[in-house]
């Protein structure tokens, strides 16, 4: 355990001198996760080798609404498609899977279109 005036174990003893500085932005995290987070949800917090006080990790449980939240309605073709539940059926074949025409294949129709192909290059 830590506070004011006891560092943290293990800080570097060149982060002393500041360690007054990175124990209020620590308390400063520590107050927005309080706010923001919901009920369970856990956070991960450490201090690199300059000082700077990081988020590693959230946990996945801020999926809590909290009471001052706004929720707009929401159309149902809307929530089906970002719900990813429906997706589009088999039978229906991909565009990007279809093959191109053969004339789209040749190299005359590409002269005629302006499309050049350049030579390859050395290696």
């Amino acid at each position: 355990m830590f506070s004011l005036l006891t560092p943290m174990p293990g800080l570097p003893w060149y982060l002393l001198p500041i360690w007054p500085l990175i124990f209020w932005r620590i308390q400063r995290l520590k107050a927005w996760f309080r706010e923001t987070g919901g009920p369970g949800s856990q956070m991960l917090w450490g201090v690199m080798n300059d000082g700077r006080v990081v988020l590693l990790r959230l946990s996945d449980d801020l999926s809590v609404p909290l009471s001052c939240s706004f929720r707009a309605p929401v159309s149902d073709r809307l929530g089906d498609a970002l719900s990813g539940d429906t997706l589009a059926p088999p039978s229906v074949p991909s565009i990007r899977r279809l093959p191109a025409p053969l004339a789209a294949r040749s190299p005359g129709l590409r002269r005629e279109c302006g499309h050049q192909t350049l030579p390859r290059p050395d290696t």
